[in-house]
């Protein structure tokens, strides 16, 4: 039997599991439509390119201090990243995959600064792509 201490701890872990698994759910809208924006007012970062959490509506993150923008190819993968503070574009990444779909250079543009090209290398010995 579960002293009221281990109980309390077992009840936060599986609130946090559960906190947790509704945030990965949000990660990408419901429907994705190629070349269409889509906002935010949070984003995730995974390999290396950043993508927005929780769908929201331009009128709703506009308000926020900081939101993000997100366009999407016709194979829902990431082309177009932007992240404004106070209206201002504070930085826009770019995307280009290969024709086996990984990713092979992120592009990134900051106001007056000049634009960044990444190249992505694939490791050796095989497994995902990282960047340098």
């Amino acid at each position: 039997m579960l002293t009221w201490n281990e109980a309390l701890l077992l009840r936060c872990v599986l609130l946090l599991s559960l906190l947790l698994h509704a945030s990965i759910a949000e990660a990408r809208p419901e429907t994705i439509r190629a070349g269409v924006s889509y906002y935010s007012d949070d984003f995730v970062v995974s390999d290396s390119v950043h993508d927005i959490a929780g769908e929201k509506n331009y009128e709703e993150v506009y308000q926020f201090y900081s939101y993000y923008e997100a366009i999407y190819d016709e194979t829902d993968r990431v082309v177009v990243f932007v992240e404004y503070r106070r209206g201002e574009v504070r930085r826009r990444e770019q995307y280009a995959y290969g024709e086996d779909g990984a990713l092979l250079t992120r592009s990134i543009e900051r106001p007056g600064k000049p634009p960044e090209i990444i190249p992505v290398e694939k490791p050796v010995g095989g497994g995902e792509p990282e960047a340098p």
